[in-house]
C-alpha cells in the first residue's frame, strides 16, 4: 500500500487483500465467530464457523478510497450487506434495520473528521448497533487519547477501530500522493 510505483489495478488489488487479511484477523476477533452447519465432502454434516451475525453486517465503502478493501471485507464476509456511501446521508434506515454490526470501510483515516461524521449519522438512525471503521491507515495523533477521532467518537458507545497499520506520519495525499488517485489512476487530475 505505501509503494509509491503501485498504482490502479495493482494497487487496488493490495487494498481488497488487506480489507481480506483485517477481517479473518481481527474481525472474528473482536465481533466474534459462531458455528453453523455446512455439507462434507464425504456427504454428511459437519460445522463451520463464521463471522458472528454475518447476515446482519453491513459493509459500507466510503468512497471512493474505501471501496477496493471493501471489496475484500466482502469477500471474506459474502453474507454480508454491501453499500456504497460518497457522504453519510448515502446511509438510509434500510441499510442498518436489522442489523447487528455496520462496517465503514475507507483506506486512511487522517483526522478523523469523515468518519465522525459518518458515525454520528449512523448513530442518529441507529443508536444500539455496533460500529466498526475499517482503515488500512490510521493517524496515530487522531486515535491516541486525546486525539480527535477518539474524543469525538468517545461520545458514542460500541464503537471499534481497526487498522493495518497507525501511522505517526501527518502528512495528507494531494494528487499524485492522494490514495484515491494512485487507486483509480486519476493522479493528474486536480
Amino acid at each position: 500500500m505505501r509503494n509509491a510505483t503501485l498504482a490502479g489495478p495493482a494497487l487496488r488489488e493490495t487494498h481488497r487483500r488487506v480489507g481480506w487479511y483485517l477481517t479473518i484477523n481481527f474481525l472474528t476477533e473482536l465481533i466474534g465467530v459462531e458455528k453453523f452447519p455446512i455439507p462434507h465432502v464425504q456427504g454428511h454434516q459437519t460445522t463451520g464457523y463464521r463471522l458472528r451475525h454475518e447476515q446482519q453486517t453491513t459493509i459500507v465503502a466510503l468512497m471512493r478510497g474505501g471501496e477496493p478493501m471493501a471489496l475484500g471485507v466482502s469477500d471474506a464476509l459474502p453474507l454480508a450487506m454491501f453499500a456504497h456511501a460518497n457522504s453519510p446521508e448515502d446511509i438510509k434506515f434500510h441499510h442498518l434495520q436489522g442489523q447487528s454490526t455496520v462496517l465503514l470501510v475507507d483506506s486512511v483515516v487522517n483526522s478523523g473528521k469523515t468518519v465522525v461524521k459518518f458515525v454520528e449519522h449512523v448513530r442518529s438512525l441507529h443508536a444500539t448497533v455496533r460500529i466498526v471503521i475499517v482503515a488500512g491507515v490510521a493517524q496515530a495523533e487522531s486515535v491516541s487519547a486525546e486525539g480527535s477521532l477518539v474524543q469525538a467518537l468517545s461520545l458514542h458507545a460500541n464503537i471499534s477501530l481497526v487498522a493495518l497499520r497507525l501511522s505517526d506520519n501527518k502528512f495528507t495525499g494531494r494528487g499524485t500522493t492522494d490514495t484515491g488517485n494512485r487507486l483509480f489512476n486519476t493522479t493528474q487530475l486536480p
